[in-house]
C-alpha cells in the first residue's frame, strides 16, 4: 500500500510539471508568433547553432 502511494504521488508530480511546461511553453511559442523580428532573431540563432556545431564536428 505505502509503493502504491509514493507512485501516485510521483505521477502527480510529474503530471503537474509536464502541465506546467507545456503552458509554459505555449506562452512563449504565442510570444514569438505575435513579435515576427524576435521569431526571426530565434531563427538566426538557432540556425548560427547549428552551423556552428556542424562545423566542429566537420561535417561542413
Amino acid at each position: 500500500m505505502n509503493m502504491q502511494k509514493r507512485q501516485l504521488a510521483w505521477y502527480l508530480i510529474f503530471g503537474g510539471l509536464a502541465i506546467i511546461l507545456v503552458t509554459f511553453v505555449g506562452k512563449i511559442l504565442v510570444f514569438i508568433g505575435n513579435n515576427p523580428f524576435l521569431g526571426l532573431a530565434i531563427i538566426a540563432v538557432i540556425s548560427g547553432g547549428i552551423i556552428l556545431t556542424m562545423e566542429s564536428k566537420g561535417s561542413i
